[in-house]
């Protein structure tokens, strides 16, 4: 396998050094499995499986050619982190590449060979969106994603539970796969279409808040600038003080067709798909779960001031009221005596959609638009939004932990 240090050189090998439920099932077929609650979120349509025993014996022999770990230090800018990987322990014996810049992505990727099983990733989400898109459905089906983090965000990489250093996650990934004890949850990706460029991801978004996310790439990463840029926004949105943010946070004009049918509105302040349920650490905004053939959509038909009003309960999920039913109280008791006191008894407000959908297409003259946080030039005034390829991504030992807390919790405020 070739390895690089940036787009103007070849690149070169780096030498070694010092859930309808969720269950946990054996690939092998031996030893049978366990069953755990079958949890109601979005990711839930797919199994997480366990590795056998055999799988750890026979893997333990060849792991030189079946563990590949790609590393993207200028992601997060974190060398020393990614020393702590290279030096560990669980690093003898895997396979290496360093790359500076994600254009190397598409070499590596093809490169990488049937005989790899887990392949480890050192990098942002934009470093993670790269290899999804050069990864083969078919040659590549069999490989395990394991993300590191070591970016600004590492969304992916929490939503798998690997929230701890990337070294430490390195170091947990590794070891449950030589053990025979790793854990992975299959989920389909979005298949994005712009004129004659298919991209893939997590999440796809349009309209205002990728504008005010140019902004933020337009200058140093990090925490106290990501602040700068969304408070600005917001006093834009709140003001409309005439200046360069207020025209970050001007509506997107768009047709928005979902599974055939258009949307009654024109105007948008936020138009975003997701298969994970979660958008960023923390911002859990759609409302039920999917099926297999499904993804999360909203389309939030409202002035940027008013969303920037109701980021907070949106952010959670909660959808502000309809506050034409507030004049028709009937209608409301109607609705609690049919459906007792549970989510959903009082009717939304029907601008804030936030649905499933099996396919969605934007028409509009929008130039940008995003997949997990990287900024792609629209081609075409359409874009296409469906079900893409499934992957397997490598779980933390203690997500089934946390997510049975959290599912719980769910049920509790009514959620589930």
């Amino acid at each position: 396998m070739l390895a690089g240090t940036g787009s103007s050189e070849p690149l070169r090998d780096v030498p070694l050094m010092n859930e309808p439920f969720l269950h946990i099932a054996r690939q092998d077929g031996e030893g049978g499995g366990s069953s755990t609650p079958p949890p109601e979120d979005s990711a839930a349509a797919v199994p997480i499986r366990s590795l056998g025993p055999r799988d750890a014996r026979s893997r333990s022999h060849r792991s030189a050619a079946e563990i590949v770990l790609v590393c993207n230090p200028r992601a997060g800018g974190r060398w020393r982190e990614l020393a702590k990987i290279l030096d560990s322990d669980e690093a003898r014996g895997v396979r290496r590449i360093v790359t500076d810049s994600v254009d190397d992505i598409a070499t590596v990727v093809a490169e990488l060979g049937r005989e790899v099983k887990l392949l480890c990733i050192y990098g942002g989400d934009g470093t993670i969106q790269r290899i999804l898109d050069h990864l083969c459905p078919i040659e590549h089906a069999a490989i395990d994603l394991a993300f590191l983090g070591g970016g600004t965000m590492n969304v992916t990489a929490r939503w798998c539970g690997l929230t701890g250093s990337p070294a430490e996650n390195f170091r947990e990934v590794v070891h449950a796969y030589r053990a025979g004890l790793l854990l992975s949850r299959e989920i389909y990706l979005l298949d994005v279409v712009n004129g004659e460029r298919r991209h893939r991801g997590f999440t796809f978004g349009l309209g205002p808040i990728v504008r005010l996310l140019e902004a933020y790439e337009s200058g140093p990463k990090g925490r106290l600038h990501a602040l700068r840029v969304a408070t600005r926004g917001a006093v834009a949105a709140l003001t409309g003080l005439p200046c360069l943010d207020t025209l970050r946070v001007e509506p997107l004009d768009a047709r928005v067709i979902v599974d055939g049918e258009e949307l009654p509105y024109q105007s948008f302040c936020a138009v975003f798909a997701n298969v994970t349920g979660q958008i960023n650490p923390g911002v859990v905004p759609f409302v039920g779960p999917t099926t297999r053939d499904s993804f999360h959509y909203a389309a939030y038909a409202v002035s940027a001031r008013e969303f920037t009003m109701n980021i907070p309960v949106l952010m959670r999920g909660w959808l502000p009221v309809d506050r034409r039913s507030l004049f028709r109280p009937d209608r409301i008791v109607r609705r609690l005596a049919d459906s007792g006191l549970a989510r959903g008894s009082i009717p939304a407000d029907p601008r804030y959609v936030n649905r499933n959908a099996g396919r969605m297409a934007v028409t509009s003259d929008e130039r940008l638009f995003t997949i997990d946080g990287e900024l792609f030039d629209a081609v075409d005034r359409t874009i296409d939004v469906s079900l893409g390829p499934l992957v397997r991504l490598v779980v933390s030992s203690r997500t089934t932990v946390r997510k049975a807390s959290w599912m719980t919790a769910r049920r509790v405020l009514g959620r589930g």
